[in-house]
């Protein structure tokens, strides 16, 4: 059984590493702050799904009494380049970790690429510390990095939009298909703006099909040090006149199709239940398209949860993950290759054509989808709802010495 190993506790518990505050409690706003603020270090929520699930653990202070195999877990949401991670370890433990007696576990619950970056800076950061590179691993929920150390894939937002509703005492997802004629066709709703999110949702525009529909696109931009290094000119094979298709959606933002703030869109427990049981697809609107990762948060497991289909918009082998997950997809439907093409703009004109036939189809087609596809929803819903000891226990052996 691995030992996790914290610096500080207080009353209400262990403090994230890094973290020098002893005053935080959970739940507080300076808590859920942690994530936004350098140095970007909040609650190690792994262990959360380990209680929730009933994985034994133990949790200790570096300087007490342990046992091996023991590790200092540092959970954040946004990787920072510039910041030296180990020169803000209390500087008894960065010293016992220089000799070796525990190791260090960044577990990182966002899906970017970490070798463009990350993986240079922690080089250069573990050579300046004079700390062995094997005495480090890299939790990532990119799952293309195909566990080449020292980074591991573990589905992080899974695991955490499961526990968000599991944990709650009076549960509130769809709990039956709905089988009758829809308002609507599909649900799309964006949140945070990107240059590839903004082109494919001016592509639904375009072809009319985010009038009367639950459409919303707000242009919320990102609270960090986010930089969009997308151009536009890269995807001029999508369209010969994407700049003005562009221009004129940009001109109508925001899209709104409910009176929510924008702490209550980004609120993962809140579930609007019409925008999946009122239309018969969700078009997801994943974090990212033309990088190198294969990555899926809560905006794919919401449908999933909630008894919708979907398509994603997003990093091509989504849905090849989703099935590597243990879930089902609608091949038998729809035509899904959209998921195998790996040139970006050709991906994005597949998902335009998709959009666009799904949008054309009657009521009477959809409804007998629906009934088509009720198996497959009850068992996506099913197994996203179910105990994830295994994929708990598949990390925790990876990270065993």
């Amino acid at each position: 059984m691995i030992t996790w190993l914290f610096d500080r506790r207080n009353q209400w518990g262990y403090l994230p590493n890094l973290i020098k505050d002893e005053t935080l409690k959970p739940n507080s706003d300076a808590w859920w702050n942690l994530c936004i603020n350098p140095p970007y270090s909040g609650e190690f929520r792994f262990l959360k799904y380990c209680h929730l699930d009933v994985v034994e653990h133990r949790c200790a202070l570096v300087n007490d009494i342990w046992k091996t195999p023991a590790y200092y877990p540092i959970h954040m949401e946004l990787y920072d380049p510039t910041i030296d991670y180990l020169s803000l370890m209390d500087s008894a433990s960065l010293k016992r970790l220089k000799a070796g007696e525990f190791k260090l576990l960044f577990y990182y619950s966002e899906g970017d690429d970490p070798t463009v970056e990350i993986l240079e800076h922690l080089h250069k950061m573990l050579s300046h510390h004079n700390v062995n590179f094997e005495n480090i691993k890299f939790v990532t929920a990119n799952w293309l990095i195909n566990n080449e150390h020292p980074f591991l894939y573990f589905p992080d937002d899974e695991l955490y939009y499961r526990y968000l509703h599991c944990a709650n005492r009076k549960p509130k997802w769809v709990d039956n298909v709905n089988l009758k004629p829809r308002d609507k066709k599909f649900t799309c709703l964006v949140r945070t703006d990107k240059l590839w999110r903004r082109i494919f949702c001016s592509g639904l525009y375009d072809l009319g099909l985010t009038q009367e529909n639950y459409f919303s696109y707000t242009g919320h931009e990102y609270q960090t040090s986010y930089i969009d290094e997308d151009k536009l000119e890269n995807w001029d094979e999508v369209s010969d006149c994407i700049a003005n298709v562009l221009a004129s959606f940009s001109l109508q933002i925001p899209y709104h199709c409910d009176n929510l703030s924008d702490d209550d869109h980004n609120n993962h427990k809140l579930i609007h239940k019409e925008y999946f049981q009122n239309a018969y697809w969700n078009f997801v609107v994943e974090t990212h398209f033309n990088q190198n990762t294969c990555f899926l948060t809560e905006k794919t497991f919401k449908p999933i949860l909630n008894l919708q289909p979907f398509i994603i918009a997003g990093s091509c082998y989504s849905l090849k993950l989703l099935k590597h997950l243990g879930y089902r997809t609608f091949n038998d439907i729809i035509d899904e290759k959209y998921d195998e093409i790996t040139n970006s703009s050709a991906r994005m004109q597949e998902l335009y054509q998709l959009c666009y036939s799904i949008c054309s189809m009657r009521h009477k087609e959809h409804i007998h989808m629906m009934h088509h596809m009720k198996d497959v929803l009850e068992y996506n819903q099913k197994h996203f709802l179910s105990p994830k000891v295994q994929r708990i226990r598949n990390l925790i052996s990876y990270l065993e010495y």
